[in-house]
């Protein structure tokens, strides 16, 4: 450190050696920075997200930075710091002005909830789009006491990133995929293709949950749906 550097030098501390007009810049990088944020955290897709909004996160990423500077870079004066907390609360009132005006600007800003399952159907199309594993999905189903895939009549991605889920009503339940996670599963449990059906039943596609009745002795296809190769009785 500098031998001239002189402790509890409020004018320092406070404004620094800037022109006023450096706080014109101020405003300016954080625009852009506080942008580029918002632009990566989109990128990531919900899963990244958490229990947070794409704008939660960027204020909170923002905040850290602005906040945190001026608390231990002796050369960094607390006015610039706050001119740069005040600049992200701006934007970040002004984004949920216009997302509560309007839904394009909602969807632009914070995307959209996906539809991931449907009547027991993974919409694997879907989770690649949001970054979202076939665990993920089925962690997410089994927090929400989901035991097979056949009790859910709609499935979403939240912007959120977090899994809602609407059940089918008792009645209209139907044999579905468990979310039992795959490690679990016996691997003389689980059909291939081309191998052959050991007993009559319904069996389950282990990629997408595609169901389709096989017979003993029946051989195992590819799945109509995904073309995956690997299969697994309801029943277990």
């Amino acid at each position: 450190m500098d031998k001239s550097f002189e402790i509890f030098d409020l004018h320092r501390i406070f404004i620094g050696d800037a022109p006023i007009a450096f706080l014109l810049e101020i405003i300016f990088r954080t625009f852009i920075m506080y942008g580029y944020a918002v632009f990566l955290l989109r990128l990531l897709g919900k899963r990244g997200m958490g229990q947070f909004s794409v704008l939660e996160l960027a204020i909170i990423i923002s905040f850290g930075s602005a906040v945190g500077d001026p608390m231990i870079m002796g050369d960094m004066p607390i006015l610039h710091g706050m001119t740069a907390i005040t600049a992200v609360t701006v934007f970040q009132i002004s984004l949920e002005y216009m997302i509560n005006k309007s839904k394009k600007v909602e969807v632009i800003m914070e995307g959209a909830p996906s539809l991931i399952v449907e009547d027991g159907i993974i919409k694997c199309e879907n989770l690649v789009k949001d970054n979202m594993s076939k665990e993920d999905l089925l962690r997410g189903l089994r927090g929400k006491d989901v035991e097979h895939l056949g009790q859910i009549h709609k499935a979403f991605l939240e912007t959120s990133g977090q899994v809602s889920v609407m059940f089918h009503p008792p009645k209209n339940i139907k044999p579905g995929l468990s979310v039992i996670p795959e490690h679990e599963i016996p691997p003389a449990a689980i059909l291939k293709k081309h191998t052959h059906v050991k007993e009559t039943g319904i069996y389950c596609c282990m990629n997408c949950g595609n169901t389709t009745p096989l017979k003993k002795k029946e051989e195992v296809p590819a799945c109509e749906l995904c073309g995956e190769e690997k299969w697994l009785n309801v029943k277990f």
